[in-house]
């Protein structure tokens, strides 16, 4: 999986090339499962760097493990000590540095940077979402009180904070470059913020119930929004109109991404459904991934088809694909 891709998927080749691709199963046999259920134990985040070359994965018991997505062997991972967490909510790596990973949640009132030394940095309550700004030198942390914390990395120290109100934040993320910051609601809506200032400028309606998730095309075109409502919404970042909404998921979408050229979506739920890969352009679905539990989270790789999902295990599609 070291090898750029060369060529790029089109609606009519997608079909067939995911239905030919291998899934990989990554077991850690300390981990506590139990599959199929909705036990806290599940892992419920997962992460790649920015080259590709390792996933990072956190859920029940606070463990957050980094896996090299050649070797499904745990023999070839290793945990990241001393996060003090119950539950690990987020991972998110360093946009600019391949080995540099935050993580948060449930027991510990901080966030975590790993290198090779550990920043821990209190926010003062439990976290569940966490964003790095694109230039990596503030994360945006939201916590279970609803309040989203502001984090200077190079200080070590909070210097903004962003009262949810009445409409608890369920996710944060900056805009591709660092001027906004895009907030998800229960509510439904979304709220965009300008950065650094974090006054409010935009917000819509894009979910009848809430708004758990958002990722960001990789053109920074659209912004694809999954809700409680069990959609996902596609919207237009030139004038925030909603270019289509895709509706064949039966159960409320936690994650969502967008592939390396924004061509296809797939999106994880904390229900047992299959995973749907959709044709961005034209709104089509290409393949349907069956798992038979929850895959509360999904991520492609960052230059190739290749999707990392977790449920009570981390599972990778395409191993192995375009090498």
């Amino acid at each position: 999986m070291s090898t750029q891709n060369t060529r790029y998927l089109s609606r009519t080749t997608a079909p067939k090339y995911f239905s030919d691709v291998q899934i990989r199963a990554f077991h850690d046999p300390n981990a506590r499962h139990h599959p199929g259920s909705h036990s806290s134990t599940l892992l419920r985040t997962v992460a790649w760097n920015n080259l590709g070359s390792r996933i990072a994965t956190g859920g029940g018991g606070g463990n957050v493990k980094i896996w090299n997505p050649e070797k499904a062997d745990v023999r070839s991972s290793t945990d990241l000590k001393g996060t003090g967490l119950q539950v690990t909510e987020r991972v998110q790596w360093d946009p600019t540095h391949a080995e540099r990973l935050a993580s948060c949640g449930v027991g510990d009132s901080g966030v975590d940077v790993a290198a090779k030394a550990t920043q821990d940095i209190k926010t003062g309550a439990d976290n569940f979402s966490l964003s790095y700004h694109p230039e990596a030198y503030a994360v945006a942390v939201g916590r279970k009180d609803n309040k989203v914390k502001l984090l200077d990395l190079r200080q070590n120290a909070v210097f903004h904070t962003i009262d949810g109100g009445n409409d608890p934040v369920f996710q944060t993320t900056f805009s591709h470059n660092g001027t906004l910051l895009l907030q998800t609601h229960v509510s439904g809506k979304v709220v965009l913020r300008a950065y650094p200032s974090l006054e409010p400028v935009h917000s819509f309606a894009a979910h009848t119930a809430g708004c758990y998730c958002l990722d960001l095309s990789p053109s920074g075109r659209y912004i694809a929004t999954g809700g409680n409502d069990a959609l996902i919404s596609l919207w237009d970042t030139t004038d925030w109109v909603c270019v289509r909404t895709f509706d064949k998921a039966d159960h409320p979408i936690r994650s969502v991404s967008f592939s390396f050229d924004g061509a296809f979506l797939v999106a994880g739920s904390d229900e047992s459904m299959p995973l749907d890969i959709a044709h961005v352009d034209t709104g089509d679905y290409v393949h349907e991934i069956k798992t038979g539990y929850p895959a509360h989270a999904v991520a492609w790789h960052p230059s190739k088809y290749v999707i990392a999902y977790t449920g009570e295990v981390l599972r990778v599609t395409g191993v192995g694909s375009f090498t």
